[in-house]
């Protein structure tokens, strides 16, 4: 949204309608070459931070919805985290580049929605934020009842917030337009003599709506859920919702004074526009890239707030990443020749402990197919007594080891034992 007030006879004298002209888009006068490469390179870097932080932001949300933890403060924050990811993907990338070239070289259309997209984006983050002071406030109020999630409400609740912040950025669109100096393409802003009144309530009208209000109903509600925290310290209450209340309500509030403090330069400078007169002095060009620059930090910064300040997010964030390092590819051990390979490793006797080595012992082939044709009868393992007794049944004892010789003795010989026994 940076603009930078010139003279309309400077750049186009025959389609000047007022004395005052604007950059809209970005700051097309950065005829340094050192601006041109650090501006962008700066860019480059807070669109892949933010980019990475908010896509893990909602990638968090997204898997505590499967999970069926959802809320009026999860959806709200999932909307700010949207806001942020638009801004990076649409507007970053298009400022990065305006600021390497010293004119417009993105076209017309570029031209017309640079300005109202991002403005659009800025309002949409700024309504966001109040209703989730609001909802934190609810919540704080009743720590024991979760704020009840109607998803027709909050779906609403966003619809109406985005619609109102792209119709008050209207003007935006209209006003912009392209302007020739010499060989140059400007994308400017135009002030027309005929919309002079329209313009002045516009210009403090809209600040006050899409910023001032929502900024102070936003550190309204968080005075108010602090004060609720404080005076809920009986030993009756609750303490985990209350511990919980008051991270909640510190997370929001941080996030909502980055908002308001990284956004301040970027008003300043819009405003200063807006009021300049003829001969007062324009915005210093560093101030207008200083707050440029500091106005995308926050689509970087919301994330790492998130991360510090609230345990789910962290359990979530760490969740994610063990996912990502443990999915590691197992094609090979799907193979039957690597299962065949892993069992005989796991039987090998250098891998097996020393009780395990003792009883491994190799067998040839020709023994492993002879005890296959074996039937099962002869691989039963008997106990003592059975052993004995089947023994004595298989062999045939000799005279001298017999125990009952009498028994296998013939007739003649059993009365001169009995004989020689009387005598």
């Amino acid at each position: 949204m940076e603009k930078l007030g010139v003279q309309m006879n400077d750049l186009n004298a025959a389609n000047s309608t007022n004395d005052i002209a604007q950059w809209n888009g970005a700051f097309q006068n950065t005829e340094l070459k050192p601006l041109q490469t650090a501006i962008p390179l700066i860019l480059a870097a807070l669109c892949l931070v933010g980019f990475a932080g908010n896509v893990l932001v909602v990638a968090v949300l997204i898997n505590n919805a499967k999970k069926g933890r959802t809320s009026m403060i999860n959806s709200l924050i999932f909307n700010l985290s949207a806001a942020d990811l638009l801004i990076i993907m649409f507007c970053v990338p298009f400022r990065a580049i305006a600021y390497s070239k010293p004119f417009w070289v993105l076209g017309w259309f570029v031209c017309k929605a640079a300005d109202w997209f991002f403005q659009s984006c800025l309002a949409a983050k700024s309504f966001t934020i109040a209703a989730l002071a609001k909802a934190c406030f609810m919540y704080v109020t009743h720590p024991s009842k979760q704020v009840q999630f109607k998803g027709q409400r909050v779906a609403a609740l966003l619809i109406s917030g985005w619609a109102l912040a792209l119709i008050l950025s209207v003007p935006h669109w209209l006003l912009a337009r392209m302007s020739r100096e010499g060989e140059k393409v400007m994308c400017i802003l135009d002030w027309p003599e005929h919309a002079s009144n329209f313009l002045t309530v516009f210009a403090k009208l809209y600040p006050a709506l899409v910023y001032c209000l929502p900024v102070c109903c936003t550190f309204t509600y968080h005075w108010k859920a602090f004060r609720r925290c404080k005076r809920r310290g009986a030993k009756n209450q609750n303490l985990r919702n209350q511990v919980r209340g008051r991270r909640l309500t510190s997370m929001l509030f941080g996030v909502s004074l980055a908002f308001a403090v990284m956004c301040a330069p970027e008003w300043v400078v819009w405003l200063w526009f807006r009021h300049i007169q003829k001969d007062d002095p324009s915005p210093p060009a560093a101030f207008i890239l200083f707050s440029q620059v500091l106005v995308f930090s926050i689509s970087s910064l919301n994330p790492l707030i998130f991360v510090v300040m609230s345990e789910e997010f962290k359990e979530g964030f760490m969740g994610l990443w063990k996912r990502l390092i443990s999915s590691k590819p197992r094609a090979s051990l799907n193979l039957p020749g690597a299962q065949l390979q892993e069992t005989r490793s796991e039987i090998n006797p250098a891998n097996l402990p020393r009780s395990q080595e003792e009883k491994a012992v190799q067998v040839p082939d020709s023994d492993l197919a002879q005890g296959k044709a074996e039937s099962p009868a002869d691989n039963i393992v008997l106990s003592d007594m059975e052993q004995f007794w089947h023994e004595r049944e298989n062999t045939v004892a000799s005279e001298e080891a017999d125990p009952v010789p009498w028994e296998h003795q013939s007739g003649s010989d059993a009365p001169r034992q009995e004989n020689s026994g009387k005598m």
